[in-house]
């Protein structure tokens, strides 16, 4: 069991999941002491968890609602209805709302700030001991922009993270009983225009296990409003059916896949009987919509507690990076190595800092270890226009961090020795690609 050093009472020290995209929002949250997240529900006694991520602007006031009363504003003629904050936001896009212009990115942290009221009286999200967002994709926009929402909405941003769906799918998969991902798992993932499929595989043969996440698209399984004409409604369902059953025969050939997962709104009515009985052949089979959000619970006690439960497991995802990275140094007359960045880290969560003494080539050099078992490869870092001083009297700050999943930046700060011998505190910049070409700038 879990135990945190927050209080169960007042929420604080709990680890939120917030899973969001265009269409949807919905959050999980882990108190101190549970056994495991739970999802808020906007109906109690009911699974309704997700929360339509939509705004509309009053016409008759000025007050702005959000979710399902907000399409209810809309539907009524009562307001102005604004969609897709999410995309609007990372497009830096503003929305014009009755001759009035909104930022994107504000009107996203408005709604988010206003799905979180939901929490009330369970958990502070301001207390939470890690409050980490759940999207499709990630990148280096994504992060700036969540970042700052996280800002407008007054959240520690030391205690705030964002993590791929796949990463969530992860961590939700290795907390749950091993016999349900000894072989393969599969999502169908079923929430946006069409069917996508996450498939999760361990290589037991590496240490620590590597796992990895396929992620395929089937476009030509698109969601389709199903007819009120019950001929054409059933017309439509037995083509969604077979295609489904074609894709499954096919991923599933070969493979033994111990669990499937039926994530969103698109398996609402009925229509896969045909391809049920494929899925459920020797399978473990569930549906729900839930998986992600609590997903980025268990992937934020990690961050908030690195080895409690993932230790044995790398999860190598597009966003990770794929190597260790480490500074090969002399201890005590002896050549050592000291570890920087680990393999299996977000690329934007990526970032160490160490100070060391430069010898008298005034150069250091960078061992990269790739996990995938390929050549161990060494950058060396020559500096120029270092103060004369003697040798191992200079001391230098090295700070490094990822501009995107394969390129390291570094950062060399002159910092003298002591009184001595001053700091000039000259900056020296330099990245490098995984791959192996370096740039200076």
């Amino acid at each position: 069991m879990f135990r945190g050093n927050g209080d169960r009472k007042s929420g604080t020290g709990a680890f939120i999941g917030y899973d969001i995209s265009d269409r949807f929002a919905q959050i999980s949250f882990w108190m101190p002491g549970a056994d495991k997240p739970e999802t808020l529900t906007q109906v109690m006694g009911e699974e309704q968890y997700m929360i339509p991520a939509v705004l509309c602007r009053r016409t008759d006031r000025d007050v702005w609602t959000y979710g399902r009363e907000a399409l209810k504003n809309a539907s009524a003629g009562d307001g102005i209805l604004v969609e897709n904050l999410l995309s609007k936001a990372l497009a830096g896009e503003s929305v014009e709302v009755d001759g009035e212009s909104y930022e994107g990115a504000v009107l996203l942290s408005l709604f988010i700030k206003r799905s979180l009221s939901l929490l009330a009286g369970a958990v502070n999200p301001e207390k939470a001991g890690m409050f980490l967002f759940t999207l499709e994709k990630v990148d280096k926009q994504t992060v700036e922009v969540l970042s700052r929402v996280a800002a407008l909405i007054s959240l520690p941003p030391e205690r705030v993270s964002c993590q791929s769906r796949a990463e969530s799918f992860f961590y939700y998969n290795i907390n749950q009983p091993e016999e349900l991902w000894r072989h393969h798992v599969m999502v169908c993932d079923f929430s946006g225009s069409h069917m996508k499929l996450l498939m999760f595989e361990v290589n037991r043969h590496t240490r620590p296990v590597t796992v990895m996440i396929r992620e395929d698209d089937y476009p030509q399984l698109p969601r389709e409003a199903l007819p009120e004409e019950e001929a054409e409604r059933e017309a439509v369902k037995q083509r969604m059916d077979s295609v489904f059953a074609a894709i499954l025969g096919k991923v599933c050939e070969g493979k033994i896949i111990d669990t499937v997962y039926l994530i969103g709104d698109g398996f609402e009515g009925d229509w896969y009987t045909r391809s049920l009985p494929i899925l459920c052949r020797g399978r473990r089979v569930f549906l729900g919509n839930n998986l992600y959000s609590k997903g980025a619970c268990y992937g934020a006690r990690a961050k908030q507690q690195p080895g409690e439960n993932s230790s044995g497991y790398v999860y190598l995802g597009k966003d990770m990076l794929k190597a260790n990275i480490g500074l090969e140094a002399a201890f005590r007359g002896e050549e050592s190595y000291f570890a920087l960045l680990d393999a299996g880290t977000n690329w934007y969560d990526a970032k160490r800092e160490c100070d060391f003494l430069l010898n008298e080539d005034h150069a250091f050099s960078l061992r990269i270890t790739p996990l995938s078992g390929r050549e161990v490869k060494e950058v060396t870092v020559t500096l120029d226009g270092v103060p004369e001083r003697p040798v191992r009297t200079t001391r230098i700050r090295l700070t490094v961090s990822l501009e995107d999943v394969d390129t390291v930046k570094l950062r060399m700060e002159d910092l003298g020795f002591g009184e001595m011998f001053p700091a000039s505190h000259k900056i020296w910049e330099e990245t490098f690609s995984l791959g192996g070409r370096q740039e200076r700038f």
